[in-house]
C-alpha cells in the first residue's frame, strides 16, 4: 500500500506532459539541424549510402574491367618466330628510322633491306616497276612500308586509293604493314583512306606521336625517329597486329643488311 501510495503522490501529469513536449522539441531540433548540416557541407565530403544489392534479379551486362598491367594473349595469334627476310621501302621518312631499325632487324635474326627514296609517294610506287625489282631482288617474307608523308595535303584523293590498292596488289600475299607518316600538321585524308585498304591491324598509326622534329620542323630528329621505332618493334611483336613478328628489344647496334637511297629525281624502275 505504501508503494502505491508512493507511486501515486509521485505521479504529476503536468511535468509527464512537459518532458514529452521537451523531448519533441529537442528531437525537431536535431532534425533542423542535421538539414542545415547536410545542405552546407563541402563538396569533397563524400557520403556512401548503402544499398540494397539487386544485380542478382538481372542478367549480368556490365563490362569486366582489365588490369592493365596483365597481358591479354589472343589465343589466335602466335609470333612468328622465324627470321624474317624484310624489306622496308618509302620516302625521306625511312631514312630516320632504318638505324634503329636495323638494331631491331639484326638482334632478332632478321634480314634488313631498306629502299629509300626521297620525295617518293604513292603514286611513284605503285606505277612505277621499281616495287616488283626489290619483291624480286630481295625476295623478302615481311614488308614495312613507310608512306604518305609527301602527301598529307592531297586532295586528289581517289587517285591515291588507286596508288594504294596497286601496291597492296603488288605485294601479293607477302605478310605487310605500313608505318603512317608522323603528322606535323592535320592530313587531308590520306591517313584514313590507307586504313581503309589495309586495316588497323596492318597500319601503325604515327599521327598523335609527340616528336621531336629537325630544321624543316617535319622530319623527326635521328634521336626521336628511335623512340617512334621503339613503338613501332612494340607494336610489330603486339597480338594488335596482323602478322606480329619477333621484335625483343635489341640489346647491342647493328647496321641494316643493305640500304638504297634514291634521289628525289630518281624516276623508277620500269
Amino acid at each position: 500500500m505504501l508503494n502505491l501510495q508512493f507511486i501515486y503522490t509521485n505521479y504529476n501529469p503536468n511535468a509527464m506532459n512537459l518532458d514529452c513536449r521537451v523531448k519533441t522539441l529537442l528531437i525537431l531540433v536535431i532534425a533542423i539541424l542535421a538539414t542545415f548540416a547536410y545542405a552546407y557541407m563541402p563538396e569533397d565530403v563524400s557520403i556512401t549510402l548503402k544499398r540494397i544489392d539487386v544485380s542478382s534479379l538481372a542478367p549480368d551486362t556490365t563490362a569486366v574491367a582489365v588490369d592493365p598491367q596483365v597481358e591479354v594473349v589472343d589465343t589466335a595469334k602466335t609470333i612468328d618466330q622465324r627470321n624474317h627476310r624484310i624489306l622496308f621501302f618509302g620516302d625521306s621518312m625511312t631514312e630516320g628510322l632504318l638505324r634503329r631499325f636495323g638494331d631491331y632487324a639484326a638482334e632478332n635474326g632478321h634480314e634488313l633491306n631498306v629502299i629509300c627514296w626521297y620525295s617518293s609517294n604513292t603514286d611513284l610506287w605503285a606505277n612505277t616497276g621499281t616495287l616488283k625489282h626489290y619483291i624480286k631482288k630481295f625476295d623478302p617474307t615481311y614488308i614495312v612500308i613507310c608512306l604518305g608523308g609527301n602527301e598529307l595535303f592531297v586532295r586528289d584523293l581517289p587517285k591515291r586509293e588507286k596508288n594504294i590498292a596497286k601496291i597492296i596488289e603488288t605485294i601479293d600475299t607477302i605478310p605487310f604493314v605500313w608505318v603512317s607518316p608522323p603528322n606535323w600538321k592535320p592530313d587531308t585524308g590520306i591517313n584514313d583512306l590507307i586504313i581503309k585498304h589495309v586495316g588497323k591491324s596492318r597500319y601503325f598509326d604515327s599521327r598523335y606521336l609527340e616528336l621531336q622534329r629537325g630544321k624543316d620542323h617535319v622530319h623527326p630528329t635521328f634521336s626521336a625517329a628511335a623512340i617512334w621505332m621503339d613503338s613501332i618493334a612494340v607494336w610489330l611483336r603486339g597480338f594488335d597486329t596482323e602478322h606480329p613478328i619477333r621484335m625483343d628489344v635489341p640489346q647491342a647496334s647493328h647496321k641494316p643488311t643493305s640500304v638504297t637511297m634514291h634521289a628525289p629525281n630518281f624516276k623508277g624502275i620500269n
